[in-house]
This record gives structure tokens, C-alpha cells and sequence, in this order.
């Protein structure tokens, strides 16, 4: 099977590697080596700047949750969960600022428990 693959109207994307530790990303580059307080600065910069994304990766599924990132749309915040199966597909949902900072602050805790009745899937 060709990655990334369409189901439907969902496209299913290659599994993550395996990594030693989380990434932080944005446009501006990426962060191997970093603390909940630059994930709350990230994400800060998303929300009073046009364009901007933050993507955080883990080095392994936590409760099937390989990565979380949001990006802004028309001022509102859309986050994205990668769930690794025998791919990743996206699920996404909207929610305010301080939800999207809880998602990513508790995924990157080990906390995170994804309710996913409330995401729908990402189609392209």
C-alpha cells in the first residue's frame, strides 16, 4: 500500500518514525529540546499571528495519538490529532485558546484522552 492513500474522503498517511523525543514545530523551525512553556509560546504566537501552524510530536503513539497541531481559520482554532492505526488519519475539531493550549499541554504530559465523538475526520 502507496502512502498517503484515499478511503472515502480521507487520506491516509505513512506512520511517523520512531524518534528519541517530542518535537515542537511551527513555521519558523522545529525544537527538540524544549519545556511546556515554549508549547504555551507557540502556541500564543499562532493565535495573534495570520498563517501560522504548531505541530507537537510524540516519539511514540500515546493512546493512539501520534501528533497534535492546530493552525488559525478566520480566528478560529482548529486542532488536529494524527491517529496512528494502520496508518494516521487526521480528526479534527474547532475549540478556543484555551482548550487547544489543555489538548497540547496534555498530550505532551501523557494526559491526554481524546473524546472522539467530538472530532470528525479531516477531509481533502
Amino acid at each position: 500500500m502507496k502512502f498517503p492513500f484515499k478511503k472515502g474522503k480521507e487520506v491516509i498517511f505513512e506512520k511517523v518514525r520512531s524518534r528519541q523525543g517530542f518535537t515542537l514545530e511551527n513555521q519558523e523551525g522545529r525544537l527538540t529540546d524544549f519545556e511546556d512553556v515554549d508549547i504555551e509560546e507557540y502556541l500564543q504566537d499562532m493565535f495573534v499571528t495570520a498563517d501560522q501552524f504548531v505541530i507537537l510530536t510524540a516519539p511514540e503513539p500515546r493512546r493512539k495519538v501520534r501528533y497534535v497541531q492546530a493552525c488559525t481559520h478566520d480566528g478560529a482554532i482548529e486542532v488536529e490529532l494524527g491517529i496512528e492505526e494502520e496508518g494516521t488519519r487526521l480528526y479534527y475539531k474547532m475549540c478556543t485558546e484555551q482548550e487547544c493550549c489543555r489538548i497540547f499541554l496534555d498530550f505532551y504530559d501523557g494526559m491526554l484522552e481524546p473524546k472522539m465523538e467530538e472530532y470528525k475526520p479531516v477531509e481533502f
